[in-house]
This record gives structure tokens, sequence and C-alpha cells, in this order.
């Protein structure tokens, strides 16, 4: 769709970087301690983000957004898969840990994505900002898993791909803060890096020995 209305080819390398390029730059807000800007407060900020950025702005954007609106309401548009997601998995949970999903949603269908990619069953439980009124990266969302789990928030590490969100969050809250930065874009960030889920198990292992 994307690029039909940008009139070139986007590839998906592209549309990758480009999403997590703009996420860099939500983190900057969040590293200094500032709100975002009001732009990015509002539903669907992260596409009109980086869609400007690829230059699809104005009319054909918003043609553009509406198309993935229709397409969202029929089937999760959040549904890629990391190969790697499954055996990662199943590894911690044979080393003994529970592993849990904390995400931001802008409609509470969490559940409905892992569903999708059959991630579901894999988890002892979800948290999903809409349902539970808290948003990443407010400490509140992380202690309502740490209640859940039951431990004290040294004993548990989170593991996300937003620096600020992700990351800082989960510090703050006094867990380990995990961040998968596979296009290396933090590297002068302060908290332990992995490139692939699969680096995931030796991190892990490190923190419980």
């Amino acid at each position: 769709m994307a690029a039909q209305e940008a009139g070139n080819d986007l590839s998906h390398a592209q549309l990758q970087r480009a999403l997590r390029e703009t996420l860099r730059d939500a983190d900057i807000f969040l590293q200094r301690g500032e709100a975002l800007p009001s732009d990015m407060q509002l539903p669907g900020w992260l596409f009109r983000r980086m869609y400007s950025a690829l230059g699809l702005e104005g009319e054909a954007y918003e043609r553009l957004n509406r198309r993935m609106e229709a397409a969202h309401g029929e089937r999760h548009l959040w549904c890629g898969l990391d190969s790697e997601a499954v055996p990662v998995i199943a590894e911690l949970k044979r080393a003994g840990l529970r592993v849990a999903v904390i995400s931001n949603t802008e409609d509470g269908r969490l559940e409905e994505l892992l569903r999708l990619v059959r991630l579901d069953t894999h988890f002892d439980f979800l948290i999903d900002s809409h349902a539970v009124g808290h948003r990443k990266p407010d400490a509140a969302i992380f202690r309502l898993a740490l209640a859940r789990l039951d431990l004290p928030p040294h004993e548990a590490a989170y593991i996300g791909d937003s620096y600020g969100h992700d990351a800082l969050g989960a510090q703050a809250a006094g867990l380990r803060p995990i961040l998968l930065d596979p296009l290396d874009l933090y590297p002068q960030a302060n908290v332990s890096r992995i490139r692939a889920l699969g680096e995931l198990i030796g991190e892990v292992a490190v923190s419980i020995t």
C-alpha cells in the first residue's frame, strides 16, 4: 500500500529502518525527561511520522492511512513474528523463568495480535496498556507485572526495542533493562543491548547466575 501511494518502491528494510528511527526520535524526549510533542501523543503518530520521513505526506498519506485503518480493522497490522521468538521463549521457560508481556496498545487488541502469530499460549500473562490504564514508560505498568509475578524489581528483566519506553521505563521501575537494537541505533545506551533475540539466552543466563 505504501509503495503505491509513494509512487516508488519502499523495501521492507527501508520501512523497518524508518520505523525504528522514528521511535528513536521519541526516545530523545524521554531521555531528557521531557514530555512528548503533542503530535506524538495522538493515536497513529508513529506511522504518520514514519511515512513523513519517507516523503509520504498530505493527501497521499491520508489515503494510505484510510487503507491501513480498514486493513487493521479486518486483521491486526502488527503481526510480524521474529523467527527466533518461539525457540527463545521456550528456552527461557526451560530455564525455569516466567515470561510475560507488557505492551502499549491504542485499542486493547494485544491478545488478538498474539493469537494471530500463535504466541498467546507461550506467556504466563499479558498486560495491555489500554486495559490497565497505564502506558510505558510509566513505572506503574511495570509494577503491575511485578505484583503478578510476586517478584522484587531486581529479580526481573524487561526486554524491548524502544530505548525510551522500554529500557528507560523498566530501569526507572527497578527492573534490569535489555534493549533489542538490531540496527545498532543506540551505541551510547547505558543498558544491556542485544542485536537479535537469540542473544537473550546468554544475557539472561548472566543475570540469574
